[in-house]
Parts: structure tokens; sequence; C-alpha cells
């Protein structure tokens, strides 16, 4: 694991086909290869009038149309630092959004600081749920220890239970929670120092410690001591195997991802070569050599997990530096001296070097701008950015002092269109537009993460140690595309897997074709879809049509008055239209 693997995930699949219409509408669906197995429990795709051309369109939206104009700011900050606006939210709704001051700035500037103090918002709704769910949620507050002993050390343990928890905790969070921006960054940071959760033993056993101790705790907090907590981290160690790392016989992967992914990142990476002729050294080097990552490994010798194996003190699970595997000799690391004949501090001075290396600071900045405004983040932005991360290196609360500088910077504010919301972001703002309700089961859910994880990004489920990507051109595919109208239809026709969604609350008086159509997009999109197209598109889907005999014809005029009965029939397969327009999938 100490080369990082870079395959596209959604280019290895092959979308399932959801009938002979949408095969011909859209010409990226030809000759591609097998699809992966899911469940086939989609509902049957809608006729040649109501879906066929509005396909053709989405794919042709991202692959090559132009971005569309900026909608209001509500909107934009909604979809960016919330997991989308969800209607009657005392908090993360557009009203609540646009109660908060008389102009953009002042309104983003109270939501941001609202939301980077999350402590201080009450979440009373969220806080009833997880309690509720409890029972079904059994290993979520257990400690680190008590984790070790319930699910890895017990006889026939379920040692992917508390992974399933965990998860199940993060959609009742993020579908319910009022800190919205405390829970995408937390999603931030789970993708940055990503692990593989589900290996049915060291890190699925432990998932809620690592999640809740690691990441939850310092999310907001100094960037040093976050990674000092992942580094110390049993599901850390033993996925990057430091915990097997040891003098005489050393392993490098953790060495080599600490520097590569999670703090210098590739792109300060010079290659193979003397340390001391990396431009800068040794005062000062600007990259790093793989004789850096080699002399890191030394560093990191004799982090272990104490797992009641020779040289532990015990069988907790929890971290134990063993001075007796530590490499004891002198070391250098991207230019910094470290003597002979120390322990720990070795590890801990190293990660002190990487956490304040002017690299780092530009590394980690690109990356949240990337997360929250743009894939192609203006160097102007890094570099402010990456001055506050330097300059506030020791403060406890480094990591908000940054979000807050690019968060309030005019680019967040003006730039719209250039990313694609990928299927964690898709899945959690449908639901949320569409007021979805989920309650956890002793199972598991399984029928709903099925269908979720078909899209390509499994929660908590990357193999590879480098995250899911977050570039537009990494998820548009038509398997994505595809595989979002599963999910959105199944979650929309029947409840799947404890998700399920009431659209009550229309007024009656909207009753025709065109006035539904208006409404729902107002509610989900909060704004009018960018294409007069696509909005024809959606009108059909309650007209209706009749059999092409001799020629097809819309059941129901534009204005004209429908039954109830044809309004409850066609408003689920409408709402799913309107949640995979491309609207709805821009971010």
């Amino acid at each position: 694991m100490s080369s990082v693997d870079r395959t596209r995930p959604l280019r290895r699949r092959q979308a399932l086909q959801l009938g002979a219409t949408l095969v011909a509408a859209t010409p990226l669906l030809q000759a591609m290869d097998e699809p992966p197995t899911v469940p086939d429990t989609a509902p049957e795709a809608p006729s040649p009038g109501d879906f066929g051309d509005f396909a053709a369109s989405i794919a042709a939206t991202f692959v090559q149309g132009d971005p569309p104009p900026p909608p209001a700011l509500g909107v934009i900050a909604l979809n960016r630092l919330a997991w989308g606006p969800r209607p009657g939210d005392p908090v993360a709704s557009l009203e609540a959004f646009n109660a908060l001051g008389a102009d953009d700035v002042s309104r983003l500037t109270a939501f941001v600081g609202q939301q980077l103090n999350p402590a201080a918002i009450p979440d009373p709704d969220c806080d009833a749920r997880l309690a509720a769910a409890a029972a079904n949620l059994p290993s979520l507050n257990q400690s680190l220890t008590q984790l070790w002993q319930n699910y890895y050390l017990a006889s026939g343990a379920d040692r992917n239970r508390p992974v399933r928890d965990v998860r199940n905790a993060t959609l009742i969070r993020a579908l319910f929670s009022r800190r919205q921006l405390f829970e995408t960054v937390v999603e931030f940071w789970h993708n940055h120092f990503s692990i593989f959760a589900w290996d049915g033993a060291y890190a699925g056993a432990t998932w809620p410690s690592y999640d809740r101790d690691v990441i939850r705790a310092h999310a907001l907090g100094n960037f040093r001591q976050l990674l000092g907590a992942v580094a110390k981290s049993t599901a850390m160690l033993y996925y990057l195997d430091n915990f097997i790392n040891q003098d005489g016989d050393p392993n490098e992967n953790y060495a080599r991802e600490v520097i590569e992914l999670h703090t210098l990142g590739a792109e300060n990476y010079l290659g193979v070569g003397d340390q001391n002729t990396v431009p800068g050294y040794p005062a000062a080097p600007i990259g790093y050599v793989d004789d850096d990552v080699y002399e890191a490994t030394r560093c990191f010798t004799g982090w272990r997990v104490n797992n009641g194996s020779t040289g532990t003190n015990g069988n907790t699970g929890t971290f134990q530096f063993y001075a007796q595997w530590h490499d004891r000799f002198q070391k250098t690391v991207i230019g910094r001296y470290f003597p002979e004949n120390r322990g720990i501090e070795d590890g801990e001075e190293a990660l002190d070097l990487l956490a304040t290396h002017p690299g780092t600071a530009r590394f980690i900045c690109r990356k949240l701008i990337r997360r929250f405004i743009t894939d192609n983040p203006p160097q102007s932005l890094v570099d402010s950015a990456a001055a506050v991360f330097t300059a506030q290196s020791a403060a406890p609360d480094q990591i908000r002092q940054v979000l807050r500088h690019i968060l309030l910077a005019p680019e967040f504010r003006t730039t719209w269109g250039q990313k694609l919301k990928r299927p964690v972001e898709v899945t959690l703002s449908a639901l949320r537009a569409a007021t979805a309700d989920f309650t956890p089961d002793a199972g598991g859910n399984t029928s709903f993460w099925s269908a979720y994880d078909a899209m390509g990004q499994p929660m908590f489920g990357r193999r590879s140690p480098d995250g899911y990507p977050d570039l537009k051109e990494d998820w548009i595919s038509t398997s994505s595309f595809l595989y979002r109208w599963r999910l959105i239809n199944n979650v929309l026709e029947n409840p799947l897997g404890g998700v399920s969604v009431n659209l009550g609350g229309m007024p009656a008086d909207r009753n025709t074709p065109n006035l539904i159509t208006d409404y729902w997009i107002s509610r989900l999109l909060g704004r009018a879809m960018d294409d007069p197209a696509h909005r024809a598109e959606v009108v059909k889907i309650m007209q209706g049509w009749s059999s092409p005999s001799p020629t097809v014809t819309p059941v129901y005029q534009p204005d004209q008055v429908m039954s109830p009965t044809d309004i409850n029939n066609r408003l689920r397969r409408m709402v799913a239209l309107i949640l995979m327009s491309p609207e709805f999938q821009w971010r």
C-alpha cells in the first residue's frame, strides 16, 4: 500500500439499462463494460415523452455544456456549507439563510459565523433521533477499549457492526442536524485521512472511536493535533501498517502516505534524489524526496497497538510506543536533523515538521478550496489561506480560522457550476430537499446502502488511502447518472431501508401541470431552472401521455386541472426528475 491507486472508480463500471428509451437517448451508454451487481429494485423507466431528451441533456450539460449563471447566494451556501437546504429547517433552509441579513455579504458572514461554532447551535431533533436509535446503534458511544473488547476480541463478534452504526448515525446527522457545516467538514477529513473501514477486523471494530475521538474531536481545531490523533489511532496504525514498523524490519507505508497524502501532498514530491539537492536545503527545503520518506519511516518505528502481542503491556487496542522497536540512530527529515538515542519524540517532531511546512499549508488549503468552491482553486486564494494556516499553526482553532477565510472570500460568492455533486452530496441533498425521514433498523438498513454503494462512493469504503476524488470529471459518467436515477426513484417510490419520503404540504390550488411543476421546482431548487427545455420535460411528467395509437398525445394540457388520483400517481416521478436535473446536480 505504499503506492497510491489513482484509478477513477466510476470509469470501471457500466450502467444498468433503465429501459430502451434511455439507451437510445443517451449515446454515452453504448459500448461499455458490464455493470456491477446491485439489487434490481428500480421502478420502470419513464416513457419516451417523459424522460428521453431530458436524459440526454443531463449528460450533455456536464460533458460539454457551459456552466450556468450563479443562483442566489443561499442556494450556493447551502449546497456547499450544508448537505443542501432542507425546507422548514430553522437553520439550514433558504428561508432561514435569507433572514440572516439585509444583503448577501451579511447573510453569508452570519451563517458562516454561526456554523463555525457548532457547540452553540442547539440540535434537539438530531439529538432525539440519535437517542431513539440507540438500541439499533449499540457500538456508537462505546470507548475504544470497549469496542476492542466487544467487537475485536470477543468470539464471534460482528466486527463490521460498528462501521454500520457510524454510517447510520452519519446519515441521521446529515439529514437532521442543524450543525451542517460541521458535518461537511467531518466528511472532508474522513476523506482526507481515508481508511477502508470494512475490513472485518481492526478498523471496523474500532470505527466509532476513529469517527468520534479523532475526526469529530479535531475537525475544526488544530491541524497538528488532528494529524497526531490520526497517527496514533488504532485504525490508521493498522491500515497503513505502522503497527509492525520496527528497527531492522521497517515498513514505510504510513510514513509515505503521511507525507504524500496527509501533509505536503504529491504536488511537493521531487522524486528520487539526494536530500541535500532539494532547493532550500537544509534550512527550508521546498519539497521532499524518497529519502525523506525512508528517514521518516525510522522516526515512526515503535509506534504500535497495544494488542496483546509480545512487548505490549496489555490488550486494549490503544496506542503504545514500544522503545525496543525504535530506531535510535540519528535521522534527517526534510532538512531537520534528529539526534540519536531518542524515542517517541522522533515521531512527534516529524509530525511537527510536516504540519508546519509551507507546502502542507498550500496543499491543505488547496483541497479545502476545491471542496468548498471550485475544481480550479485560484492561486491567490490558496496563498492567502495558506498564510492564515501558517500564522495560526499553534492556535487551537486553526482549522476554523482557515475555513472562515476561505468561505468569506469573494470567490465563494461568485463561483458556480464548476463542481458536480458527488454521490454522497447528491444523495444527502436530495433526501434533505424532499424532507426524507430515516429510521435505523437492527440490520443496518442494508437495502438503502446497497443502492447507495452502487453509485461508486461507498461510505468509508475507499480501498486506497488517497480518498475519493473531488473533481467534476471523476464523476461524469453514464454509470453515475443511472445509479443516481435508480436510487432517487427507489427512495421516492417506496420506503427503502428505513428511508422514506412524504411529499405532503403542496397547496390544494397547485393542481395543473404548470402550477405543480413550478411549485416543486421552487421547493427543491430554490430557483427557476436554467434551461426552459428542462422545465418543459418536467411538465410532461405531470401531463401524462397516451399510448402511441395513432400518435402520442398529452392527457392534460399544461394549464388543465388534474384529478387528485393522477397528481398522486405522477408526483413522485416528477420530483425524481427535478432531483436528477442538471440544476440540482451542480454545486
